[in-house]
C-alpha cells in the first residue's frame, strides 16, 4: 500500500474507533519512528484493523444476543432447490443488503407450513444485525404475551416505545394459533407504532384475507394489513412441506434398502 493511501487509510480508522489524539500526533510519531528506521504507518495500521474486526464482532455479537432467534439462520444455509417457486436465492440476498430498512419498509412471507418462511425470516433478521443493527424476534404468541403482561404492569406506553425503537422486529409463526380479541387490539397497536418509523419481518400461514381469524374482527385485519402492505416486499412461500418431502425421500431410501436385502 503506497505510503499516502496507508495514511489517509490509517486516518479513517482512527476516526471510526474514535481515537482522536492519536489521529492528531500519528503523522509526528511516525515521521519519527521512520527517522529511526522503523514503518510506524504499517505497523499502525494492522493494529487498526485488528481493532475494527473485533469491535466489528463483538457487535454483532451483541445484536445477536439482543435480537433472542430461537435459532440462528443463514441464507448460506438454503439450497436455492428447495425455495418455493418464484423465490430465487438473488431475490433474497437483495433483500439482506438491507435497503429495505432505509425506508421502513416491511417484508412479508405467506405461505403453507414447512415452506422454510421461519428460516428465511430468521436469516434476514440475522443479516440486519450482521450490519449492525438492532433487531428484536418474537414468536406471534411471544409478543402477545409480552405487550399483556407490560400491560398488566401499567408499563404498556414504556414498552411500545421501547418496540418502535427497534430498526427491525421479525414476528415469526402469526396465525398459527388464535389469540384473544383483547389480544388482538394489543398486537394491533404494537404493529401500528410501527408504521413508517421501523421495518417489520412477518411470516404467517394465512393469506391475507384470512386475517380477520387472528385479529377477531375484519375491521382490525383490514386497518393493519393497510399499514404493513403499505411499503412491502411480499414472498410468497406456498409449495410442499420440506419436512413431508425429507420423510418421503427417507421412506423410499427405505425400501429401496429392504429390496435389496
Amino acid at each position: 500500500m503506497a505510503e499516502h493511501a496507508l495514511d489517509a487509510r490509517v486516518a479513517l480508522l482512527l476516526a471510526e474507533l474514535k481515537l482522536p489524539s492519536i489521529k492528531r500526533v500519528h503523522a509526528r510519531v511516525a515521521k519519527e519512528i521512520a527517522a529511526a528506521g522503523g514503518d510506524f504507518f504499517a505497523y499502525l495500521h494492522a493494529l487498526l484493523e485488528e481493532e475494527i474486526e473485533d469491535r466489528r464482532s463483538r457487535r454483532v455479537q451483541r445484536r445477536l444476543k439482543e435480537a433472542r432467534f430461537r435459532q440462528v439462520k443463514t441464507l448460506a444455509e438454503i439450497n436455492p432447490k428447495e425455495l418455493p417457486a418464484g423465490i430465487t436465492l438473488d431475490r433474497l440476498n437483495d433483500l439482506a443488503g438491507g435497503a429495505y430498512l432505509k425506508t421502513s419498509s416491511n417484508i412479508i412471507a405467506i405461505g403453507s407450513s414447512g415452506t422454510g418462511k421461519t428460516h428465511v425470516c430468521t436469516a434476514l433478521g440475522v443479516a440486519a444485525c450482521q450490519q449492525g443493527k438492532r433487531v428484536r424476534a418474537f414468536t406471534a404468541t411471544e409478543l402477545v404475551s409480552e405487550l399483556e403482561e407490560a400491560q398488566e404492569q401499567h408499563q404498556l406506553h414504556r414498552y411500545l416505545r421501547r418496540f418502535a425503537g427497534f430498526d427491525l422486529v421479525v414476528v415469526d409463526e402469526l396465525g398459527y394459533l388464535p389469540i384473544s380479541e383483547h389480544a388482538a387490539d394489543l398486537l394491533f397497536q404494537a404493529l401500528s407504532e410501527r408504521h413508517e418509523r421501523g421495518s417489520v419481518i412477518v411470516n404467517s400461514n394465512l393469506p391475507f384475507a384470512e386475517w380477520g381469524k387472528v385479529f377477531q374482527t375484519e375491521r382490525l385485519a383490514v386497518a393493519l394489513l393497510d399499514r404493513i402492505t403499505h411499503r412491502a416486499h411480499i414472498l410468497e412461500m406456498n409449495g410442499e412441506s420440506y419436512r413431508l418431502k425429507s420423510s418421503k425421500k427417507k421412506a423410499a431410501q427405505r425400501g429401496k434398502e429392504d429390496v435389496q436385502n
